[in-house]
């Protein structure tokens, strides 16, 4: 395969919609994945509990990953987790050239997942309901998060004790308050991952400024000795429903979405 484009790469991050393959067509998969320097691939899949997919996924999964899944309390959440890890396993195998069952998981200083095997590689997991997007870079620290966009959320009541002032006045002023509050709830979820913090650093003590389109954002931070104020946000393009963001340091990267083709 050619590699791709600046001119190409931009058309795939702006008009390309991310798509939730299936765990059958990702665990399937078969050959290696290669990254490129300074781009980010994601990956969306659906976390759907047919039988035989959470078995084959389960299979993957190492002891403590499979007694963590065990104490889910439904079985729902129990099989999405299950799915969740063993096509993260799956994909990253592909990536490192180890066999997905073999890969070595350690908490980072920050708390975030590394390997301790196989090449360096960047990668963050978000999930929201049944969807979910894995994130993957050979450079980059990175977050990514995916929300399913409610309207049974208190949006201006949560904005207006949790977010930044000039976000709450966005959320305000907008036409579509619900969207407009996601839009800012998945870009800074996404730099709190990236900076391995997570909700426990306040939502008030960063910015999230999007430049016009609203596609890309900078960050302001008001305590730079928690969080770094180099990260860059850029919203995923994601089908009607859905918003997701992954955020990475500096300006000089892009996203590829990956696509698999359904069995």
């Amino acid at each position: 395969m050619s590699p791709i484009t600046d001119k190409e790469l931009t058309q795939v991050t702006l008009q390309s919609t991310f798509v939730f393959s299936t765990p059958a067509a990702l665990l399937s998969r078969r050959g290696p994945l290669a990254l490129e320097p300074d781009i980010i691939h994601v990956w969306g899949f659906i976390l759907e509990d047919e039988p035989g997919v959470v078995e084959d996924c389960r299979a993957l999964l190492s002891a403590q990953e499979r007694h963590r899944a065990d104490r889910f309390v439904f079985a729902r959440d129990r099989s999405r987790y299950v799915v969740a890890h063993g096509v993260l396993r799956r994909l990253l195998g592909r990536y490192s050239g180890f066999a997905a069952e073999s890969l070595d998981f350690e908490a980072s200083a920050t708390g975030k997942p590394v390997l301790r095997n196989g090449p360096v590689l960047h990668f963050n997991l978000t999930h929201s309901e049944n969807g979910a997007l894995l994130g993957v870079s050979a450079s980059r620290e990175l977050g990514i998060d995916l929300e399913r966009v409610r309207a049974n959320i208190e949006v201006h009541a949560i904005s207006s004790h949790y977010f930044f002032g000039s976000e709450r006045e966005a959320i305000a002023a907008s036409a579509t308050p619900d969207t407009t509050f996601f839009r800012y709830w998945v870009a800074k979820e996404a730099v709190l991952k990236a900076q391995g913090i997570g909700l426990g650093f306040p939502l008030d003590r960063f910015r999230v400024a999007f430049f016009p389109g609203d596609e890309t954002a900078r960050i302001d931070t008001f305590d730079s000795t928690a969080l770094s104020g180099d990260w860059t946000v850029r919203m995923l393009p994601a089908e009607s429903g859905w918003l997701a963001a992954v955020a990475a340091r500096g300006t000089d990267w892009k996203v590829k979405l990956e696509r698999e083709p359904q069995p």
